[in-house]
């Protein structure tokens, strides 16, 4: 009989097929961090299609974001307390059955449906892989691994807008989100295969209210990014979700500073690779989701580009972060993970600076140097913040730990659309000169509106309306420059402080002292890359990396 106490990575046949098991955890995440902006190039066919109006239209979109991110923590929370193999079967069920739903929906609401359901789904998977991840590898391949699984992470991103593409280009709508079905398939049975069980062995109990919290608070607070830009920032709804999460985030942090057993240890915030960490993922999450959406605007409304085309566009930055992101780990070891960050930050910043002198007729040449840079900075940030959250995070709470992670994702890719959209609507509508070439108030009102509408209306209008579709393409460039601009100066403002903030001798500091300040058996920090596992930690209890079966 297998001793329960013994590290999952200790074992060899687990240990064996470490490697297997990183290809489809890293294939999971693919799959549900492409649905996040895949869709994005299909909004014109989708408008078409379903009739569907432009708040439908957003909602489509949002809907897996908002959903997703609201339920990470519990999810994660979930996964530690009942098994990570089981969260993570148990999310691809759930993400299959909403693909299903969404891809055979007949109206803007059976949609909407379908990606809300893929987004619950979703938040049971992501953290899932993360926490098996880091379970199956021995502490000095841990970073080189969580490296890759970010690489993964930041490419899938650039990857569904290509496969939607694609898809696009030969069947409909649909088939964007069917295809999940027989890939979600294919990796349920490799997981059951491969993957091993693994939770928290101290059988601490659900922290019930701090969940409910959480869930509420987090949610709200999405909710109210999102809409922010549609409803307008002063509105009941949009007043109402900040207030909603303001309320219940502030009762989940009182709860959790109280709990005998928390769902989220609040003195993780305490290490500064924890909270700086989450701060970098957050701000390259804003930085990569917001181009993705705006970037796509730009290419089909502006330069008529096809959704196969807009999807092609972004490969270079899939390329990179897969090609980078694994590499940045053993740069990190080398001179630490805050001069590499402000390295990474700085050729994002670089990207988005080439991206702000863009032009309605712009050649691919500059465009694809852009997203060379911003894939490589991309790829250098997000992998090693990745390894400094999980470093910072007992064993025992790798669940809730990954999902932390994951949430700052959403929550940076939610706020990256709803200020940079924002933005973006309200320099195109101050750009947008169209009062004298004879379109009745509907028209005018609808073309400010987006340049989406804007281009439909060109279509139908005699002659193609090439006057409107030219202004509206020069007054939404002009918009994506501002955009971008602000993008960059964020980039440099965030490599500037990370390269104060985390030196190598400040990271250090914090790593020790955080080592130091943990004296419980399941409080105690994974520990860092080159670090030896003490005896203790090999063989006595470490309430997770533990065989279950």
């Amino acid at each position: 009989m297998t001793d329960k106490s013994i590290p999952l990575y200790e074992i060899p046949e687990i240990h064996e097929r470490r490697w297997w098991i990183l290809g489809v955890m890293a294939a999971s995440l693919t799959v549900v961090v492409m649905s996040v902006s895949g869709l994005n190039v299909a909004l014109p066919t989708l408008q078409e299609s379903l009739d569907a109006s432009n708040s439908a239209l957003q909602w489509i979109i949002d809907s897996y974001a908002l959903v997703f991110a609201g339920l990470l923590l519990t999810a994660g929370a979930l996964g530690d307390r009942f098994g990570r193999r089981n969260a993570l079967l148990f999310g691809l069920a759930v993400f299959a059955v909403g693909a299903t739903v969404g891809g055979l929906g007949s109206t803007p609401a059976q949609v909407i449906a379908g990606r809300a359901t893929m987004g619950a789904g979703a938040a049971f998977v992501m953290p899932a892989t993360l926490s098996l991840v880091v379970t199956v590898f021995p502490p000095k391949e841990r970073r080189r691994a969580i490296a890759i699984w970010a690489g993964f992470a930041g490419a899938g991103a650039a990857i569904g807008p290509i496969v939607s593409g694609a898809l696009l280009e030969w069947f409909w709508w649909g088939a964007a989100l069917l295809v999940n079905i027989p890939i979600v398939i294919v990796l349920a049975g490799s997981i059951a295969v491969l993957a091993p069980r693994s939770r928290d062995t101290h059988n601490t109990p659900l922290d019930l209210p701090g969940t409910a919290l959480s869930l509420v608070g987090i949610t709200a607070l999405v909710f109210g990014i999102i809409e922010g830009p549609n409803l307008g920032w002063s509105s009941p709804e949009v007043l109402a979700g900040f207030a909603a999460a303001a309320v219940t985030l502030v009762g989940f942090v009182v709860r959790e500073r109280h709990a005998r057993h928390p769902m989220l240890p609040l003195e993780l915030f305490a290490d500064r690779r924890f909270s700086v960490g989450s701060g970098v993922v957050t701000v390259t999450f804003f930085a990569m989701i917001g181009f993705f959406f705006l970037n796509t605007l730009y290419l089909q409304f502006v330069r008529g580009d096809s959704p196969l085309f807009a999807g092609l566009a972004a490969v270079p930055v899939a390329i990179m972060q897969v090609l980078v992101a694994p590499r940045s780990s053993s740069l990190s070891e080398r001179f630490g993970s805050g001069p590499v960050i402000a390295v990474g930050f700085t050729f994002i910043s670089s990207g988005f600076a080439v991206l702000a002198f863009a032009a309605p007729s712009w050649p691919y040449l500059p465009l694809g140097a852009a997203y060379v840079l911003l894939g490589t900075g991309m790829g250098i940030t997000a992998a090693p913040a990745t390894g400094n959250i999980m470093s910072a995070v007992p064993d025992a709470k790798a669940g809730v730990g990954s999902a932390v992670n994951d949430t700052t994702r959403e929550f940076g890719g939610a706020l990256g659309i709803a200020v940079l959209g924002s933005i973006i609507v309200s320099a195109y509508q101050a750009n947008l000169r169209i009062d004298d070439l004879g379109l009745g108030p509907e028209q005018v009102a609808a073309a400010k509106d987006s340049v989406g509408a804007a281009s439909q209306i060109a279509r139908s209008l005699p002659g193609g309306g090439a006057e409107l579709a030219d202004r509206a393409g020069v007054a939404f460039t002009g918009a994506f420059n501002i955009a971008n601009t602000i993008s960059a100066l964020l980039a440099l403002t965030a490599a500037v402080t990370v390269a104060f903030v985390f030196s190598p001798s400040k990271e250090r500091s914090a790593a020790h002292a955080a080592a130091a300040s943990r004296h419980a058996p399941d409080a105690e920090p994974a520990p860092l890359v080159g670090q030896s596992i003490p005896s203790a930690h090999r063989t006595g209890p470490t309430g997770d990396h533990v065989w279950d079966g």
